[in-house]
C-alpha cells in the first residue's frame, strides 16, 4: 500500500470529482503527456477552475484537449466521464464546423461571448429550456504565446449558485489557495481586495490590513499603475475576465514581474458577486524574452551589415522564411522577387548542381547534418558565381529538425579585371569594348545609363568606362547616383569637352576618377582604366575592414553600443555613467571590453574603427582630463 501511495500523483488538490478524476487519468495517452510534465500555466488554470462555482472548461494543446470541474459534469451529462482528456473534435463532432471557427477566432486572441444558448439539448431535453451564456477566452502559456482556451458557462442551474450570505465553497478554496504556487487573491464585486494567501504577504512584507486593496496598489510599478488600475476597472464594469502583466515590488523593495488573472463569478441572476484572481510570478520568462529580443536584435544587424547571405528554410512547407539582404548582390536578384519557394528557388542552381544541393539539404534535414558545399548560381543576367553554403539544422523541443539554416559567401575568384562600357553610340561602345578586351579585359555594356543604374548594385567590382558625347549630356547624373547609393566602382569618364575645361572639373567633382578630353590616346585610356583597377584593390581592402567591424559592433550588446555611442559623441566616463544610470567604473569596464572586441589600441582608433563602420563621431571634443 505505502509504494502505491508514494506513486500516485498528488495534483491537483482537492476532492472534488474532476481532482480526483485529473489525478487518476492516464494523460500519456493524450497530446498533453504525462501529467508531471504539464506546464505551471495549465496546472494554474486547472486549479483556478477546480474551485470555481461555475462550469468551466479549459481546452489546451494543439489538439484542444478538455479539461473540466464538477460544475460541468451536469452540462456533460451521460459523456462523463469520458469527457475528460477528449479533444474538443471528438467531444462535439456534430457542432464542430460551428465551434472550430469559434476556437480559431479565440486562439488568434479574441474574447467571445454568446448569450442565450440551449448547450444541454444534446444530452438532456428535460433541460433543454435552459438558456445559458457562453464565455471563451485565450490562455496564455508560460512563454506568453497562447496555448489554450478556456469555456464558461453562465446560466441558472441550482448546482453552482453562490448564495447571498461571501460562498458555500469559501472554506475549501481558502485550503486550496494555500497549497498553490501563485499568489491568490479574491475580491468584492466593487473590486475591493478581502483575501489573499499566504504568499501575498511574505512576498510583499506588508501586514494586517495594509496589503489589501490600498496596499496592493501601492505595491505596483509606477510605470504599469495607471494601465493596471484602469484595466481593472474596466474588467469590473463589463464583467469580463481580468487580465494584465506588472511589475510587483518585493518586501526588500525590488521588483519582479508578474501575471495577474481573475475571473468573475455569477448569481443565479447573472451578476457578478465576487473575483477570484491569481498572480504569477513571470520575471525569469520576462528576462528571457528581453534577452531574446536583444538576440534578435544583433542577429538582425549582424545580417544587414553582412556581406555573407544569411537564410533559413522551414523543412515542413519547403519555404524560406528569410534571406539577408547580401542576397541581391550575390544572386543578382531583388529580395522582393526571389521566390521563396525552394522548388522555385533551386532553379537559380546551376543545372550541374542542382542534384548535389538537394541531396546535401536532405542530409541536413533528415540526419541533422551539418553540411559545407560549394555550388554555382545563375545569375538573370546570365553570369554565374561560385557560392561556398554552410547549412545546419535548427532542432525543436523535441530534437527534430524543424528549419535548417545557412551561411552563403560569394567564393567567386574576382581578378577585378571586369570593365562595364556605359556609352549611348553603338559604333564607339564597339571600339571601346575591343580596346578594351584586347588589352585582356572582361567587358559588359550598356546602351544607356538607366540600364547600368538598374543592375549596378549587382555587379562584381570592375571598372566603368562612362563615354558622353556633349557636355550637355545627362550621364552624369550616374556619377551623383553611384555616389548616393554607395556603389564602389570607379568611373573613367570620356568625352568631348571642346577645350571646355569646366566640363572636366564637373565630371571630376560629380565622382569621376579621371577624365579624358576627345580625341585621346589609346594608351591614356589603357592607363586611366589600370589606375581604377588599382583602386579597386584598395576599395576592396577598406570595405573588407569596414564589414569586420560591423561584424563586431553588432556582437555587442545593448549596453556595451550605448556606452559605445557616447563614447563616439565625446562623452567621458562620468557622463555616460549619468546619462545610463550606472556607476563611472562600470562605464569604464564596458569600455574596455569594446576595445578589447573591436581590436583598437586606443580610444582614438576606437573611434576609426567605429567610424569605418559607418558610426558618426560627435561634435564635443574629448579632453584627457575627462577620461
Amino acid at each position: 500500500m505505502e509504494s502505491e501511495t508514494a506513486g500516485r500523483v498528488n495534483w491537483p488538490y482537492g476532492n472534488s470529482q474532476t481532482a480526483a478524476l485529473i489525478r487518476d487519468f492516464d494523460w500519456s495517452r493524450t497530446s498533453l503527456g504525462n501529467i508531471e510534465t504539464w506546464s505551471q500555466a495549465l496546472k494554474t488554470v486547472v486549479d483556478l477552475i477546480l474551485v470555481s462555482c461555475f462550469p468551466m472548461v479549459v481546452l489546451w494543446g494543439r489538439d484542444l484537449i478538455q479539461i473540466y470541474n464538477d460544475g460541468y459534469i451536469g452540462i456533460a451529462g451521460d459523456r462523463h466521464p469520458e469527457a475528460m482528456g477528449q479533444a474538443a473534435r471528438s467531444y462535439w463532432p456534430d457542432t464542430w464546423h460551428i465551434n472550430a471557427s469559434i476556437c480559431d477566432r479565440v486562439l488568434q486572441g479574441e474574447t467571445i461571448s454568446l448569450a442565450g444558448q440551449s448547450i444541454l439539448e444534446a444530452h438532456d431535453r428535460s433541460r433543454a429550456e435552459n438558456s445559458f451564456t457562453l464565455c471563451y477566452n485565450p490562455l496564455r502559456g508560460v512563454a506568453g504565446g497562447i496555448e489554450g482556451l478556456l469555456l464558461t458557462v453562465i446560466g441558472t442551474p441550482s448546482d453552482y449558485v453562490v448564495e447571498s450570505g461571501l460562498w458555500e465553497g469559501e472554506g475549501r478554496y481558502r485550503q486550496i489557495s494555500e497549497a498553490l504556487p501563485q499568489i491568490v487573491w479574491s475580491s468584492d464585486a466593487s473590486g475591493n481586495v478581502d483575501f489573499f494567501n499566504s504568499r501575498w504577504f511574505a512576498y510583499t512584507g506588508l501586514r494586517g490590513d495594509e496589503g489589501y486593496s490600498a496596499g496592493w496598489k501601492r505595491t505596483i510599478h509606477p510605470d504599469e499603475r495607471s494601465h493596471t488600475l484602469e484595466t481593472w476597472s474596466q474588467a469590473l464594469r463589463t464583467g469580463t475576465p481580468f487580465e494584465v502583466e506588472y511589475r510587483l515590488r518585493r518586501a526588500d523593495g525590488s521588483y519582479r514581474w508578474h501575471m495577474d488573472r481573475a475571473v468573475p463569478v455569477y448569481d443565479a441572476q447573472g451578476n457578478v458577486v465576487r473575483w477570484f484572481g491569481t498572480l504569477t510570478d513571470i520575471d525569469d520568462r520576462r528576462r528571457a524574452e528581453e534577452a531574446l529580443r536583444e538576440s534578435e536584435e544583433r542577429f538582425r544587424q549582424f545580417a544587414e551589415n553582412s556581406s555573407a547571405v544569411l537564410w533559413v528554410l522551414d523543412v515542413e512547407t519547403m519555404r524560406l522564411e528569410y534571406l539577408s539582404p547580401s542576397f541581391q548582390q550575390v544572386w543578382g536578384e531583388p529580395l522582393d522577387v526571389v521566390p521563396r519557394d525552394f522548388a522555385k528557388w533551386i532553379q537559380s542552381v546551376h543545372p550541374d548542381d542542382r542534384d548535389d544541393v538537394v541531396a546535401a539539404l536532405a542530409r541536413v534535414r533528415q540526419e541533422g547534418e551539418v553540411i559545407v558545399k560549394e555550388y554555382r548560381v545563375v545569375r538573370p543576367d546570365g553570369t554565374v558565381r561560385w557560392v561556398q553554403n554552410t547549412g545546419f539544422p535548427i532542432l525543436d523541443e523535441r530534437g527534430k529538425v524543424r528549419r535548417v539554416a545557412g551561411i552563403a559567401q560569394d567564393v567567386t575568384k574576382h581578378d577585378g579585371s571586369m570593365v562595364y562600357v556605359v556609352d549611348s553610340n553603338e559604333a564607339s561602345r564597339q571600339n571601346l569594348s575591343l580596346l578594351l578586351q584586347g588589352a585582356g579585359y572582361q567587358v559588359k555594356t550598356f546602351s544607356s545609363g538607366q540600364a547600368f543604374l538598374d543592375v549596378a548594385p549587382v555587379l562584381v567590382p570592375g571598372c566603368v568606362v562612362l563615354d558622353l558625347h556633349a557636355p550637355e549630356a545627362g550621364e552624369l547624373t550616374i556619377l551623383r547616383e553611384l555616389k548616393t547609393r554607395r556603389i564602389g566602382l570607379p568611373v573613367v569618364v570620356v568625352g568631348e569637352a571642346h577645350g571646355n575645361v569646366a566640363f572636366g572639373v564637373q565630371a571630376m567633382k560629380a565622382g569621376a576618377l579621371d577624365f579624358l578630353d576627345v580625341p585621346y590616346e589609346q594608351k591614356q585610356l589603357l592607363d586611366a582604366v589600370a589606375s581604377a583597377q588599382a583602386s579597386i584593390r584598395d576599395i576592396a581592402e577598406r570595405d573588407q575592414a569596414a564589414e569586420l567591424a560591423k561584424a563586431r559592433i553588432a556582437a555587442l550588446s545593448a549596453r556595451e553600443r550605448e556606452v559605445l555611442e557616447r563614447l563616439l559623441t565625446g562623452g567621458t566616463n562620468k557622463t555616460i555613467a549619468r546619462d545610463l544610470d550606472i556607476s563611472p567604473r562600470t562605464v569604464e569596464a564596458h569600455r574596455a571590453r569594446i576595445m578589447e572586441r573591436l581590436g583598437a589600441q586606443s580610444l582614438p582608433e576606437l573611434v576609426q574603427i567605429a567610424m569605418a563602420a559607418g558610426l558618426k563621431q560627435g561634435s564635443r571634443s574629448m579632453s584627457d582630463a575627462d577620461r
